[in-house]
């Protein structure tokens, strides 16, 4: 599974055949969109991005196909989608980055061997784990690369979903380091028995994920309070465990998936012999199954405030974007379907536009607010 753009209702599959296919979720059409594809992602504005063995890419973007006019300098071995662009690695010695665009000349940067990757939901900052630390890559070059040194080697790296954190787990040492992109050096960490093999993000950034270096199971961590609430048997695949878009914890295990609520890890659901289908999670709805009515009711009985309580002030935080017209979009079609939406301003040279409801004065009115959105949502406080 690629992905659901939840805006076209088409759900991307790669088959057997390596060829990428479209449905129609809501029509019920299967179209073919490229062959012999050998990566494949979507981008955070619901672009699918399709690279076959000759290099050549394809672009399915608000339902229009475009075959790129030049192939990219080599076969990828990793493919992120961003902001109007691709992000890539290519299988090279030593690899290389680049970030291409069908109307731009692609920027290239070469990679540390080895070690493991992340990118930022829009792109716009990569994260490669090397044997003494993290090093932070912007792909279009706009700026230096950083080196934040670490004490143990780093294993796995993973963005929060705003970008301002990376949070590493360690090869040796328990726990996860983490990172503050902007002030470049490790602030904080989340304490773990063991050290966890991969790391896996809640797109809300409230939950984190962790493998166990031995074991088949998965560490659930609050993020707010940096504590581990317990682990949960499951074996791990590319989709599974997740968190959902409503916040439950789906995982599988044996023939089943099953759902937990995060918090107490208690079972809330189950879809017997289920295990063995492939999951993506996504906000999508049937048409007409979204109420927007629900949220605007909720946000006029807990209406935004002027001033800071204690914990706020608190915005319910839906897209943050270098690009101020997109963001500027997502915030008028939000207030056209009845929400009061708006966007911030960035704060630094590297922050982003932010598509945001509120503020609020409390954690909990803002969370309240974010979980009847139906779509992926964090909790962002300005300076924090």
């Amino acid at each position: 599974m690629v992905g659901l753009d939840p805006e076209t209702d088409l759900l991307f599959a790669v088959t057997e055949k390596r060829e990428v296919v479209a449905l129609d979720v809501a029509g019920g059409r299967l179209d073919t969109v490229a062959t012999a594809v050998e990566q494949a992602a979507l981008g955070p504005d619901g672009t699918l991005y399709a690279v076959d063995d000759k290099r050549r890419v394809v672009t399915v973007a608000r339902r229009v196909r475009l075959a790129w006019p030049q192939p990219l300098v080599g076969v990828p071995r990793e493919l992120f989608g961003a902001d109007q662009r691709l992000v890539a690695v290519l299988a090279q010695d030593p690899p290389k980055m680049i970030a291409a665009a069908p109307d731009q000349p692609p920027a290239t940067r070469t990679l540390p061997p080895g070690g493991d990757l992340a990118a930022t939901r829009w792109g716009d900052l990569v994260a490669v784990a090397t044997d003494s630390g993290v090093l932070l890559m912007d792909p279009i070059d706009r700026r230096e690369p950083a080196f934040v040194p670490l004490e143990d080697h780093p294993r796995a790296v993973v963005f929060s979903p705003s970008g301002h954190r990376i949070y590493v787990a360690r090869r040796t040492g328990p726990g996860l380091a983490v990172v503050d992109r902007y002030e470049r050096r490790e602030i904080d960490g989340v304490a773990l028995p063991t050290p966890a093999a991969t790391i896996r993000m809640d797109p809300a950034g409230r939950w984190l994920l962790a493998r166990p270096s031995v074991g088949d199971s998965a560490w659930v961590v609050d993020l707010p309070t940096r504590t581990l609430v317990g682990a949960v048997a499951t074996s791990w695949s590319v989709e599974l465990p997740a968190i959902g878009p409503d916040g439950s914890l789906l995982v599988r295990q044996r023939n089943d998936l099953v759902a937990y609520r995060p918090d107490s890890l208690t079972e809330i659901g189950r879809v017997t012999s289920g295990g063995g289908d492939l999951w993506t999670l996504t906000t999508w709805r049937p048409r007409g199954g979204y109420r927007p009515t629900l949220v605007a009711e909720a946000q006029a009985a807990t209406p935004a405030v002027d001033s800071v309580g204690p914990e706020g002030p608190l915005y319910v935080q839906v897209s943050t974007s270098q690009n101020e017209s997109w963001s500027s979009g997502l915030a008028q079609q939000l207030s056209r379907a009845g929400l009061a939406a708006k966007v911030l301003p960035p704060q630094t040279p590297d922050d982003g536009y932010r598509v945001v409801l509120g503020p609020y004065s409390t954690r909990a009115q803002a969370e309240e607010i974010g979980r009847k959105l139906g779509r992926p949502f964090w909790i962002y406080q300005p300076g924090q």
